[in-house]
């Protein structure tokens, strides 16, 4: 054992926080016999030596330290002087003091101590119940203290986490609120718009039918406009309606959803508008063919983006769309990519906006990407969007 700065380190109880206790004298023997009488029952301590009061201050300076049993009789610098210039250390001002001296107990070298900094003596020769006894009062303490800073340390990350879900909610509930003041703006205008067609083609009819005798082939083209906005009146409702379904519902039942079978079924539904345009479409979902996600929101994001892609179509040239699966960092990757109009830069962030229409020419309520992106956030995912105007665009939406 090298009595100069020796270290001996027994085994740490499982759960305990590692407890160092330092112990000073300038004699090798008193130190041996003091960790001897200690280490009997205390088998969760690391005991450090030093042998001179610059040694002391030096380790208390590297170590954490729950205890310092100190000699108060040491050449150079005694223990009053040591205890001094621990208490000027903001590092190690809190480290219990515990003074061991062959002095007598007069009151003026206790009173010296405790205003040095002690927080308690032992007077030599050592009474070996007491001296463990007061040791592993102060380990206790020790320890206590730890277990709390460990619960404060938890309590501060348990505020933050919630400080962030707080946050992330508020963000939250912004964005609905957002999405509330666009459906107030689409009730004020797209709705309005079709009950002022409605009620200014009833007047025209009324006119018509009073202005001339009764027949059907007169009145025919002003029903046709009639139903026409009554149809486009119908969908901007069901479009709210499909709005506000996606907003509040809870994560959809997962299944195994085949790519190919839900496209064909899509193509089905919009097999009108596929011929009107002459549109083709090209799938390759060889790597991925099918994914876990839910069925009817699937079909739901294929349908728009497919549709959308026809629609906004250029005239220049007839609309080709192709679909791919992929892997990508965990997601399953769906690329939809046509040869449409394009958008400019400026307009491409506005492209998922609620009811936002940034080609007049195309029939719509604009709310069918702001669907498909609230879908892919609701499960986890993300879409991104790419365009080139005049050449056109790529949708990249990554299922969970």
């Amino acid at each position: 054992m090298n009595t100069d700065h020796d270290t001996n380190t027994l085994t740490v109880e499982a759960g305990l926080h590692p407890v160092n206790i330092l112990l000073v004298d300038d004699l090798a023997e008193n130190l041996v016999s003091l960790e001897s009488l200690l280490s009997k029952e205390q088998e969760n301590i690391t005991y450090l030596f030093a042998r001179s009061g610059e040694e002391a201050l030096k380790i208390a300076l590297q170590q954490e330290l729950a205890l310092i049993l100190l000699d108060v009789q040491m050449p150079g610098m005694n223990g009053y002087e040591v205890a001094r210039y621990l208490r000027d250390i903001s590092k190690t001002r809190d480290i219990p003091i515990i003074f061991v001296t062959a002095i007598n107990e007069q009151d003026a070298h206790v009173i010296e101590g405790f205003e040095a900094g002690a927080v308690d003596f032992l007077f030599k020769p050592l009474h070996p119940y007491i001296t463990k006894a007061k040791v592993s009062t102060f380990v206790k303490f020790y320890l206590q203290k730890k277990e709390l800073e460990k619960v404060n340390k938890l309590m501060l990350e348990v505020n933050q986490e919630l400080e962030a879900r707080v946050k992330e909610r508020t963000k939250e509930l912004t964005r609905v609120n957002k999405d509330l003041d666009n459906f107030v703006y689409t009730a004020s205008h797209d709705l309005k718009a079709p009950i002022n067609n409605i009620e200014g083609l009833m007047t025209a009819l009324r006119e018509t039918l009073e202005e001339k005798t009764l027949d059907l082939e007169d009145v025919t083209p002003i029903l046709e406009m009639i139903n026409d906005s009554v149809s486009r009146f119908k969908n901007t409702l069901l479009d709210l309606t499909e709005v506000a379904k996606v907003q509040h519902e809870e994560t959809a039942e997962r299944d195994k959803a085949c790519f190919q079978e839900i496209l064909d079924d899509v193509k089905l539904n919009i097999q009108d508008l596929i011929q009107r345009y002459s549109a083709t479409i090209l799938a390759d979902f060889t790597q991925v063919p099918e994914t876990l996600f839910s069925r009817k929101n699937l079909r739901s994001i294929l349908y728009n983006l497919v549709s959308n892609s026809i629609k906004y179509s250029s005239p220049e040239r007839k609309p080709i769309i192709e679909i791919t699966t992929s892997r990508s960092d965990g997601y399953t990757l769906l690329t939809v990519r046509d040869n449409g109009l394009g958008l400019r830069k400026e307009d491409q962030q506005k492209v998922f906006g609620m009811f936002k229409r940034l080609h007049s020419h195309v029939e719509g309520t604009g709310v069918g990407l702001a669907i498909v992106k609230r879908i892919v956030e609701n499960c986890d995912g993300k879409i991104e969007f790419e365009s080139e105007l005049g050449k056109g665009s790529v949708f990249k939406v990554y299922l969970k």
